[in-house]
This record gives C-alpha cells, structure tokens and sequence, in this order.
C-alpha cells in the first residue's frame, strides 16, 4: 500500500523492492548497533556537508523548512534499519514518503539525490569510525561490509527516485509548484533584494505588484498534496502554500480590491480564514503573512473569513496582549466580576447593538428580546464600568476591552 502524499506507505511497493539486498549482518550490523542514540548527531553532521555542496540547500530560499527534522528522522530511520534486522525495510519505507513529499513540494529530483548520497557518505563514515574504535581488528571485515552497506544506500536511493518520479508525472505540468519552495521562503519573512528580484524574473511575477496573503485554518482548509499550487479566481492569481501549521494563500490582486478574496476562499463549517491588507510588492509577503494570521486569531468558529482592514480594533488587540488583559480589566473590571449568566448578558448584548450600528431595535430582533431589555442592560453596563456609550473615547474603550475578551488576548483567566 503506497497511501497518499502525507502517510507514505506502511510497507515498500512492489517494484521498489524486487532485488532489495538481504538484511546485514556480522561487522555491520553490529557496527550500526553501535550507533545507536547517536543519529540525531549524524544527519546534523550530514546536513551540514548537504548545505555546504547543495545549491538547493544551501539557499535560504529553497531549502525546505524542515530539512532538519526529516535529516534526523531519516537517519534514526537506517541505524535501526541496519541495526535490527526485523526493521530493514523501515529506511525503504521512509526514501519512499521523502521521494513523495520533496516532489510535491517542488524540491528537483537532482538535488534530493545529492543530498541522499551524501548523507550516505556520512553514515558510512559513522559507521566504521564506531567499528574501529570498538574492535580495531574487524577493519579487514569492514572492508567486505561495504558492498553490503552501498546495496542498502543504492536501494534507498532507487526507491527515493521513483517515488519523486511517480509524483510529479501524476503532477499537473505547470501548476507552479517550482516556486513553491521560494514563496515559503518569502512567507517566513525572507526579504533579500537579490533573492526577490531574482525569483520575480524566473518566475514572471512582478516584484511590485499588489499582494495579499490568506492564512486558512481547520479540516475545510486541507487540500490534497496533488492539487495545483497555481490558480485564477476572479482575475486573481491564487498561490496555494502547504505550511507546518496550516495553509496559506499569497494572492496576486492587480486591481482587485482585497474583499474580492473572500469568495474565491474556502468558507463555512471547518475552516477559518483570515485575510491580509493589500501591500506593495514580493517583499512584504511575510509582513502580509503577519497581517493575516492577526485575523485568523480575530476569526470564531466556522465563522465568516476574516479581512483585517474590517477588524483593525481586534488585532490592535491580539497583537499586544500585555495591553488586551490591561484595558479588559479597567474597562470591564466590574462586569466580569459578575456570574457567568449575568456577564454573558451583558457582554453579548454590548457585542450586538455594537455590529448592529447602535441600533437598539435590531439588537433586539437578534437577542429575542424587547428593545427597552436591551437599553436597560446597556444603562446597567454604563453604571458598572463608569463610561458612556454616548461619548466617543468611552465607546472606544469599551469595544476595545469587549474585543480583548471575544478574540482571548486578554487571558482566559480575566474574561471566562
């Protein structure tokens, strides 16, 4: 069973397997049991020559956010696949769900097999280091175990390479994926002039075109790791980014106001999304990332998406949490001293007539009740906190410290 672009398979695929060397033994597998604890240490050590010989690697751009943590995985992955002859198909396994994964993500077939040889380079190296200091008379033994060890790193490699050639021929041609990896990069903040100009010239996008970024959040917002990274919506070009902590979108808008964005996204039960105010050019994408997420932390539950530029109040919030929990308690100290019923009340009732324009009367079609029961809870709010609906500072204050509590920046200590 090969699985899909996330899992990897539980088990090595037919024609990956067909002429697997047989399990080591003797020198060799003795020698990997000698290693064992110390992989983490050895893909750092391999990473480190990867970075250094690897264009693709090497580059802040390209390289892959968690190469890191794959190379440490990966390697536990063949000391235990050479250690313990029951786990000898594990490190196949796991060249298949790496070959899959970098395809999808637009890593070049060539550089993750530089980086497969080298890192085999260095545990070979591991490996007799380890073997000749426990019993520096098995180095003739080492010698023989070699070929056994570049069968094992040739298998691995071959079945790395056919599942990243699977991948991208079950690709669409010209999705975009190839810039992919340098729009991760720019969404993590990646601002260097030479870098962005040169990503804007082989890819064709301007540098100083209108931008937005969306981040998405919640099960609606999966999308198969096969779906077109590229797509047009409403005469915006839609770049589909696969993060460690969800998804995000980078938007080329042209003319298109940023509200256009909100029905051309994912929307409903199971996803969250905010969107980004507009900005000017390739190197303000992290920015706009920023941006976005403050709105997603503006979002509720299966709630409408989110545009910063229409819930600015909340992310002054959310962005200063120190100062969220402050004027939380100034503002609403007496009220959120109440029960929880009685809190409620109010604070519900504030949150309505306030999206309702301060009308008393819709207030009251949306909370089921009579207009007067909703001017009497917002009189009894004013005694309790002192401040005056009618008074602009005072209203400010107060639908700063009601959104405080609704996004959670004031802690749920103060506010639950």
């Amino acid at each position: 069973m090969r699985g899909d672009l996330r899992s990897g398979p539980t088990e090595l695929p037919p024609e990956a397997s067909a002429g697997a060397p047989a399990a080591p033994t003797g020198i060799l597998k003795h020698a990997a049991g000698l290693l064992r604890g110390e992989a983490p240490a050895i893909a750092d050590r391999a990473l480190a020559r990867i970075r250094a010989e690897v264009g693709h690697y090497a580059s802040s751009m390209l390289s892959p956010q968690d190469a890191a943590a794959c190379a440490r995985t990966a390697m536990e992955i063949a000391v235990e696949s050479l250690a313990v002859t029951e786990r000898f198909l594990e490190s196949g396994e796991q060249a298949w769900r790496t070959g899959r994964k970098r395809a999808a993500e637009g890593t070049p077939m060539l550089a993750l097999l530089q980086a497969y040889r080298i890192g085999a380079s260095v545990l070979w190296d591991c490996l007799v280091e380890a073997a000749l200091r426990d019993a520096p008379e098995q180095a003739q033994a080492m010698l023989y175990a070699a070929n056994d060890f570049w069968r094992f790193a040739a298998r691995d490699t071959t079945i790395m390479m056919e599942a990243h050639r699977q991948t991208v021929a079950g690709l669409a041609p010209d999705d975009g994926r190839k810039l992919l990896p340098a729009l991760k990069a720019l969404l993590r903040g990646h601002t260097d002039p030479m870098d962005v100009a040169a990503l804007a010239v082989a890819f064709d996008i301007p540098v100083t075109g209108r931008y937005a970024v969306a981040r998405l959040d919640g099960p609606g917002a999966l999308r198969p790791a096969e779906a077109p990274v590229r797509e047009e919506a409403a005469g915006i070009r839609l770049y589909w980014c696969p993060l460690q902590d969800g998804q995000a979108v980078v938007a080329l808008l042209g003319d298109r106001p940023v509200k256009d964005l909100v029905g051309v996204l994912p929307s409903g039960p199971g996803v969250r999304v905010g969107i980004s105010s507009a900005v000017t050019g390739l190197a303000e994408i992290g920015r706009a990332r920023e941006l976005a997420e403050l709105a997603l932390g503006v979002c509720r539950p299966d709630g409408e998406p989110v545009q910063l530029d229409d819930r600015m109040a909340a992310a002054f919030v959310l962005a200063r949490p120190d100062l969220a929990a402050g004027i939380a308690g100034n503002v609403l100290g007496p009220v959120l001293g109440l029960d929880p019923a009685d809190r409620a009340s109010l604070l519900d009732t504030l949150e309505v007539w306030i999206d309702c324009q301060g009308s008393s009367d819709r207030a009251g079609e949306l909370l089921y009740c009579h207009r007067n029961t909703v001017l009497n809870r917002l009189r009894r709010l004013e005694r309790l906190t002192g401040r005056f609906l009618d008074r602009p500072r005072d209203l400010v204050d107060l639908t700063l410290a009601l959104e405080a509590c609704r996004t959670g920046a004031a802690g749920a200590d103060l506010c639950h």
